[in-house]
């Protein structure tokens, strides 16, 4: 089966809840599967409107995904932009959209009640997502469950097409609801998020992830009176590194006597140091020279692009214009 995902250049750093979410899901997946990971930088232009600061997030993503990713064979990363029949197939799939269809899009009223005057790019974003996932004949597109509403979307103009001109091009994809990671909290004890500003990031500094940690919320319990860990916001990241045996471990001392939370704090860092030793140590080597990940891109982009281009010569040849 075949498999997308994107990744969208609008931010500065990636948090565990990305890795466990988005990031460690797509390389189970890629084991069985054709598996395509987007650096969606045509839809960052929804809300990006700087050249330098647009460049910089592109360089980050790339930099941590590639650090992640980089022994993986089995995950092709390319980039959208560099598609270059891909908007082309966007527009023809506008003109089989209804624009009913796209005044029900989440990200469209979500915006409109933010703000009066939206971007086209806003309003037509579900049409280049559809573009996106059928250019590739995608199989399955894994979306937490209010991200649905896109792969129906996608399915409903993949379908317009199709039935407009008596054809079956494009696949109709389905997607795969995340739900069992839940929410992972952090420092205040709510999900971990930017717009809390409660993360911590995978490639920080260890002085400022050590911060953070220590900065985890916890109930006032004597250090030398016992703990109950499965309520404890240190311990539901600890399960998230450690293994089963080192929980057990953890789980004992939590129960034992002068067992703080700065000692489980303490673990939490160095389980995480450990869990991403390799790939923060690629980052560092990619920062000092990004040139082996835009040759590897450069492979990649060129294997991606010749797909699009052969599905852009067949939808001209339906659609009359050849």
């Amino acid at each position: 089966m075949k498999i997308l995902t994107w990744v969208k250049p609008t931010w500065n750093g990636m948090h565990i809840w990305n890795y466990f979410w988005a990031v460690r899901p797509m390389i189970d997946e890629a084991v069985w599967n054709t598996t395509f990971l987007m650096l969606a930088d045509l839809h960052s232009l929804t809300s990006v409107h700087n050249k330098n600061l647009l460049q910089s997030y592109k360089k980050r993503v790339l930099i941590e995904y590639f650090s992640l990713l980089w022994d993986n064979k089995d995950i092709v990363v390319f980039e959208q932009s560099a598609l270059n029949r891909h908007t082309d197939i966007m527009w023809i799939l506008n003109s089989v959209t209804p624009y009913s269809l796209m005044l029900r899009a989440h990200a469209f009223k979500d915006s409109k009640s933010k703000k009066s005057d939206i971007n086209m790019a806003v309003f037509n974003y579900p049409i280049l997502m559809a573009a996106d996932i059928i250019n590739f004949d995608i199989d399955l597109v894994p979306v937490w469950k209010d991200q649905k509403q896109h792969i129906e979307f996608t399915r409903d103009i993949a379908e317009n097409f199709n039935n407009t001109y008596g054809v079956e091009l494009f696949k109709l994809p389905e997607p795969k609801i995340s739900t069992s990671l839940g929410i992972i909290p952090w420092t205040d004890g709510r999900k971990m998020s930017k717009s809390y500003d409660n993360f911590i990031g995978i490639f920080d500094d260890e002085k400022t992830m050590k911060k953070k940690i220590m900065s985890i919320v916890t109930d006032d319990t004597p250090l030398e009176d016992p703990k109950n860990p499965d309520t404890c916001n240190v311990f539901a990241l600890i399960k998230l590194f450690a293994s089963k045996e080192k929980q057990t471990e953890i789980k004992a001392k939590y129960k034992a006597w002068n067992y703080g939370y700065g000692h489980a704090k303490l673990e939490l860092l160095d389980l995480i140091l450990e869990y991403f030793k390799e790939a923060r140590a690629r980052y560092r080597a990619f920062e000092d020279d990004f040139s082996l990940i835009e040759k590897k891109l450069a492979e990649w982009n060129k294997i991606t692009n010749e797909i699009v281009i052969k599905k852009y010569e067949e939808v001209v040849r339906i659609v009359g214009l050849r």
